[in-house]
Formats: structure tokens, sequence, C-alpha cells
């Protein structure tokens, strides 16, 4: 017995230099990929400059934060304005993804919703403004499918969610701003400032939100479910569509610190009583703040119709210049100011940039009846 042992003590002294001279290399790290497209300019369509524009750079800007370092980042406004050419971008963007890859898809244009033979059918326009094309979720699926690895597309479109069952599978996550009836609601102020709510919303939700808001478990990662919630509590002009909902894979990174140009930590109260709506948030620095009411409307929220209301703190004689601080606040709307479905939309908008003349969407929220 001792001889035997000797023995496989002397085997296994000869086989591990060898197990170690012919080692498996480790697997390559997972690569992400990014490719962000927005259109403004349109045949056909009314034309939304700047705001689809702003969205790619936002999310251009998300991407590059919110990714791993070394993360592949493509912007294109304007273009490209057919099947064809939105082709030949993914497989730029994506075509050398490996198995282990993510590719993330944002595209923010017109969508439209049209029946045909009986079947509710969907398309995303494409254009640069002399030509356009529309792009069937059916196409674009066609187009991913050539790509390996992980998928992510995120649409700030009208009817997104009519695409939700297109785009489902283990290999890919779905963000989109809108239900299959909804808009995605876009704001412009002058020729170089507007964006997308549902686009807004995904940039506080990373940046201005507290920890424990976006990162529950406080791994430092955010996972669609985690991104989820955090988004429903701050964005009410549509029904976010966010599949699958439940799914805890890490799907960005948190920033190494919140933005100061942003309202921090808000957080919304159950309604308590009717027409009554209590929140919270936090500010670095001096901002004008405002709130608007919008009230529901036949066709959707009715802002020819919004009530505008600074915030109650003064600066001097000027009302609704907030100072640095943990701010409470309370609003209160009247039956009169309720729409159809008694539903108004709460729109916090604070005012930016050097002379404090850019509004900035913080968040949208909804207050009912009971």
């Amino acid at each position: 017995m001792k001889r035997l042992v000797a023995l496989l003590t002397a085997a296994a002294a000869f086989l591990l230099p060898h197990r170690i001279l012919h080692a498996e290399p480790e697997p390559p790290a997972a690569e992400f990929r990014c490719l962000a497209v927005g259109m403004d300019r349109f045949v056909n369509e009314e034309n939304t400059a700047p705001c689809s524009a702003n969205n790619a750079e936002t999310m251009a800007g998300l991407f590059g934060d919110c990714l791993p370092e070394g993360t592949k980042i493509i912007r294109r406004v304007n273009g490209p304005a057919g099947r064809a050419e939105m082709e030949s971008l993914i497989l730029e963007a994506f075509g050398d993804a490996g198995q282990e890859d993510t590719s993330i898809l944002y595209l923010s244009t017109h969508g439209v919703i049209w029946e045909e033979a009986g079947t509710e059918k969907t398309a995303w326009i494409l254009s640069d403004g002399e030509h356009e094309e529309a792009l069937e979720p059916e196409t674009l699926r066609m187009m991913m499918d050539r790509i390996q690895g992980k998928k992510v597309l995120i649409l700030d479109c009208c009817h997104a969610g009519a695409s939700a069952e297109m785009f489902a599978g283990p290999d890919w996550r779905l963000l989109a701003g809108c239900e299959a009836e909804e808009d995605c609601y876009f704001w412009a102020a002058g020729e170089v400032t507007g964006t997308g709510y549902f686009t807004a919303a995904l940039e506080n939700a990373l940046r201005a939100s507290a920890r424990e808001q976006i990162d529950p478990d406080g791994n430092g990662e955010v996972s669609l479910k985690e991104l989820a919630g955090r988004i429903r509590e701050i964005y009410g002009v549509s029904t976010a569509v966010m599949l699958p909902e439940e799914d805890e894979e890490t799907l960005f990174l948190l920033p190494e610190a919140q933005t100061q140009e942003r309202l921090l930590d808000l957080r919304f109260d159950p309604e308590t009583e009717e027409g009554t709506l209590q929140f919270h948030f936090r500010t670095e620095t001096q901002v004008k703040l405002e709130y608007r009411l919008v009230p529901m409307g036949e066709n959707g929220w009715d802002f020819s119709r919004v009530a505008k209301i600074p915030d109650r703190e003064r600066s001097g004689q000027k009302r609704g210049v907030v100072s640095p601080g943990e701010k409470d606040r309370s609003i209160r709307v009247s039956r009169e100011r309720l729409g159809e479905d008694g539903k108004a939309l709460l729109q916090i908008v604070s005012w930016r940039g050097l002379y404090g003349q850019i509004p900035v969407p913080e968040a949208t929220y909804i207050i009912r009846s009971n």
C-alpha cells in the first residue's frame, strides 16, 4: 500500500506541471457595443428637431458612463434613411460581437400604427429629411438575429410597445417608452433644447437616483428589474414597457457620482387624499423650479391647457427659486384641473443653463381622483 501511495504521489507531481503548461486560456471578457440613432427630419412626418438628436446624444453619454470602459459607441442622427442602410449600420456596430457580448440599439423616431387586412401593424420611420422608409419590427428582428450574443433594444418612439412580442426571447431585452396604443411624448424649447420624456427618465434614473432607489442590493450594478422599478416611480407621461421586467442580470453600471444638474433622490408619497400629492427631493445647487399640471383630454394629455405653478420658495422678490438642501413639497389638484378619467399629469421642470433659460424635465407623475 505504501508503494502504491508513493507511485501515485510521484505521478501527481509529474502531471501537475504538465497541466499548468497546457492550461486553458482565460475566456475574453464580455464586451458591450452600442448604437444610438435619432431621427428629427422627415418627408411626411412632423419635424421633431432637436429632440431625437439630443436623445441620441444623451444615450451615448449614458452608455459611456454606465457601461464598462472601452465600450464601442456609435451615434447617428438623421439617418440612415432606409432599411438597407440600417442593416449596414447594424453590421458596422455589432457585426463582430461574440456569443458572450451584448449589443444595445437605441432608436428615437416617429412610430406609426395602422390596420392591414384585420391585423394591427406598426413601424418606425427611417429618414434623413429627403428620403424615408418604414422599418417594421419583423425586419429589424431579422437584422439583429444575424448578431451573436445578447441584444438590448431601447425605443423612444410612439406605439413602441406594439413590438414587444417580436423581441421576446432569452437573448433579448426590451425597453420601450409606451404601450402599443400610446404615444411617446417629446418636448422642445427653441431650436437646440428638447428631448423625449422617456429618455430623460432613463437619464434621471441612472444619474440622479439615491443608491437605494436604483440599486437596492447595493452591488453597484443596475438590472432591468431595478431600472424598471425606478422608471415606474418617475415616468408617468406614458406606460413604459420593460421586458423581461423581472430580469436580474446586469444591464448598466452605476456612474461614480450623482449629477448635480438634476433634482436628486426624488420620491413620491402615496396619495393620502383626493387630488393631493406629497413628494421630496434634494438639490445641490440653487435652481428655478416649476410644476406643471396637464389634464387628460379625449386623445391624450392636453398640453394646451397646462397650468404652471412656480415652487413656493423665493429669492428676493422672485418666486420659484429653490435654495440647496432637502425639500418637502405638496401639490393639491382641484377637481376642475383633473381631466378625462379624473387624471392630471404633474410635470416637475427645472430651469438650467447659464441664465436659467433651459427647461429640463425632472419627472412626470399621474395624479388621480379617488
